[in-house]
């Protein structure tokens, strides 16, 4: 028999509210790119979910371009995290955006 998964490490809005405007910088090849975190949107909470469901939305100057998946993040102050980063279509001009969703 298995035992229930545990889910004390789910991200919430509280672990970014600290961080809103501020950069993380993504470990990304070649080299690595300052993405600012813009925005943070919530959603209802459904009482039958763990957290309360909301999208991260963060950019970068327009010339760099990181494609969808899962990045390494270190906030300036030094905390490491790990998210599923998707390009969202932005209209060129001075900064390309990004959302991360947890629901």
């Amino acid at each position: 028999m298995y035992g229930m998964p545990t889910f004390d490490n789910l991200l919430t809005i509280e672990d970014f509210a600290p961080y809103l405007g501020s950069a993380f910088q993504v470990d990304a090849t070649p080299k690595a790119v300052d993405v600012r975190l813009d925005q943070i949107e919530r959603y209802p909470h459904n009482p039958l979910n763990l957290r309360e469901p909301f999208t991260l939305f963060f950019s970068t100057p327009f010339s760099a371009l990181l494609v969808a998946g899962t990045y390494r993040m270190r906030a300036r102050d030094g905390r490491v995290i790990e998210i599923d980063l998707n390009p969202t279509q932005t209209m060129p001009g001075p900064r390309r955006t990004y959302h991360a969703v947890f629901t």
